[in-house]
């Protein structure tokens, strides 16, 4: 075969890896909008979108050194098809002034039930000395644990200060700036996960604040796998049925938090751990037609999740068209496996 020959035969091969790239790319897209109840194999799919979009990248920067402008189109398009997912990761800078006056400043953040990582001091003290630094109005805390030690009242009174009115209930726990007028707390069955909507008195207006702890994704298992002192030989495809069946569970989960918001009859913001990415039907069912606060007024990288490198963006703060985004960020500080989220609002 000669040199021309072997020249066409490994440009025809990339020109059918590229195609391959932007039909991966599609059928991406495609399993955010399909329930796990109707096909679990595509939430499990939806999870390779950074590794799918990445490889899009570098087939986009390939055929432009290559000035070939008719191939480069597909990756292109990949990426186009996703810019929802890309919007949802990664912000440019903003521009706003963070001293732009806000009505409420509103955090989530996943304790780990206060469990101390390396040298962090994941303690309820550290958290409300970050939070009453970050002068935050309302608190919502996920994975909250309270021991005969220190009792979840001793532990309200250490966010007093900052935010008087505390309320919790199973793994979930409130704190605010503001009168909490009503609540109700659901705790889903056979699970440890659960959500709790609390109604604010915000100056004159009343304001449903839902924080939400959906069924773990598996991913953690995954992380594990790759340890050390783990057992390589635990069967993956177990533990890829396992992301499956966590995936349904979720599913239903979010069905029923979605009806609840529905039926507010005041405005609603949405925070806590999906233990979703926003390439899921639980980002995308959950999020409806609200305002993702990331994508509004975000910047930089939105990776929440410390570990498997940070990539994974699983906490989030959403809000319905009452509200308007001024900031949202993550604090630099480290006290838990998730990093916390800050979103700064006021009503339109």
């Amino acid at each position: 075969m000669g040199r021309k020959a072997v020249s066409y035969l490994l440009y025809s091969i990339s020109v059918v890896f590229t195609g391959l790239l932007l039909a991966a790319a599609v059928l991406c897209r495609y399993a955010s909008s399909v329930s796990p109840g109707e096909g679990g194999f595509w939430s499990t799919f939806a999870l390779l979108m950074p590794v799918v979009l990445l490889a899009n990248v570098v087939a986009l920067v390939w055929w432009t050194v290559r000035r070939k402008w008719v191939v480069l189109l597909m990756p292109l398009a990949a990426l186009a098809l996703n810019l929802g997912y890309i919007s949802a990761m990664v912000q440019l800078p903003d521009f706003k002034d963070a001293g732009d006056p806000h009505d409420i400043r509103i955090a989530t953040l996943n304790v780990n039930g206060f469990r101390r990582l390396a040298s962090m001091p994941a303690t309820a003290g550290a958290v409300a000395a970050m939070m009453d630094c970050e002068r935050v109005d309302v608190l919502c805390l996920q994975e909250f644990v309270d021991s005969r030690e220190f009792p979840a009242d001793s532990i309200g009174k250490v966010f007093a200060r900052r935010m008087p009115y505390f309320i919790y209930e199973g793994g979930i726990a409130l704190a605010s700036r503001y009168p909490i007028l009503d609540h109700k707390y659901v705790r889903f069955p056979d699970t440890s996960n659960d959500y709790l909507h609390a109604d604010l008195l915000v100056g004159e207006d009343t304001v449903r604040v839902f924080s939400v702890h959906l069924q773990t994704s598996g991913i953690d298992q995954l992380r594990h796998r790759f340890r050390k002192d783990y057992n390589r030989d635990a069967p993956v495809d177990k533990m890829l049925g396992e992301l499956e069946h966590n995936s349904k569970i979720r599913a239903e989960q979010v069905g029923e938090i979605r009806a609840e918001m529905d039926a507010s009859p005041y405005p609603v913001i949405l925070a806590g751990d999906f233990n979703d990415t926003p390439s899921s039907y639980t980002y995308r069912t959950m999020k409806g037609d609200m305002t993702d606060g990331f994508r509004d007024c975000g910047s930089g990288y939105g990776g929440t999740f410390r570990y498997l490198g940070g990539v994974l963006r699983i906490d989030y703060i959403f809000y319905d068209d009452a509200f308007e985004g001024i900031r949202y960020y993550m604090p630099a500080e480290d006290i838990s496996d998730h990093k916390a989220v800050v979103a700064e609002l006021r009503f339109r």
